[in-house]
């Protein structure tokens, strides 16, 4: 009888262990974040995983807004059955305008025309000293083709992401002969984990500008002319 007791209690004792080891649960800060499983939305804040024996790892993608959206491989084997996740402040976000403020301009072209009276030679030296002061390294300065081109600007933030800017104008062939008409286009980029990765194809294109760019075509708009 003593035996037989012995053996039920380690049975037990193994189920309950077995049992603890495959259920996980995961809680993430901010606690407003929704949790996806296999592209599924499953929790918000919380959520708690049994695994099969069949199964030795999930994925999770944890969202939050204003945060940085990360990817997370919970293990069966993990030997906590509770595990933290905190989500990263998404600081280009916070740094930057775009649709959602009321503000469209990002890799986008935008035509300002000239008021009357500024001659050509006026407005190019204008349009230098707004490329120089914002971006201080120009790449191209064709003044014949009316073509000015800066180099990336790169931004960098503790979160580890990258955001590069750049400014380019064209004089447009488009506009009325009476009329000087240049399109003016802030490209922007951005790399999510530059400490991974720093080449190009690292970088994608960001729907955003950073705000301490913002005013750029604002100034150029103001000083030669209105937004056509």
């Amino acid at each position: 009888m003593k035996r037989f007791l012995f053996i039920a209690l380690v049975l037990t004792s193994c189920l309950t262990v077995f049992g603890r080891k495959n259920v996980k649960t995961i809680h993430v800060t901010p606690d407003n974040a929704t949790i996806y499983l296999n592209g599924n939305e499953v929790g918000t804040g919380s959520y708690t995983v049994k695994f099969d024996r069949h199964t030795e790892f999930v994925m999770f993608k944890l969202v939050a807004p204003g945060y940085k959206t990360r990817t997370v491989k919970l293990l069966r084997d993990n030997p906590k059955e509770t595990i933290e996740y905190k989500l990263q402040q998404d600081e280009a976000l916070l740094q930057s305008v775009g649709s959602s403020d009321g503000v469209d301009i990002a890799n986008k072209w935008m035509s300002v025309v000239c008021k009357k009276g500024l001659t050509e030679d006026k407005v190019w030296r204008r349009l230098m000293s707004v490329a120089v002061d914002n971006f201080e390294n120009v790449e191209v300065r064709d003044k014949a083709a009316g073509w000015i081109k800066t180099a990336w600007k790169d931004t960098k933030f503790e979160s580890g992401q990258l955001v590069r800017t750049r400014l380019e104008i064209r004089i447009s062939v488009n506009g009325d002969d009476d009329e000087l008409t240049y399109k003016i286009k802030l490209s922007s980029e951005i790399n999510e984990d530059y400490n991974d990765c720093y080449d190009d194809q690292c970088f994608e294109k960001y729907p955003r500008v950073l705000k301490k760019f913002y005013d750029v075509i604002n100034d150029l708009q103001s000083s030669l002319g209105s937004n056509n």
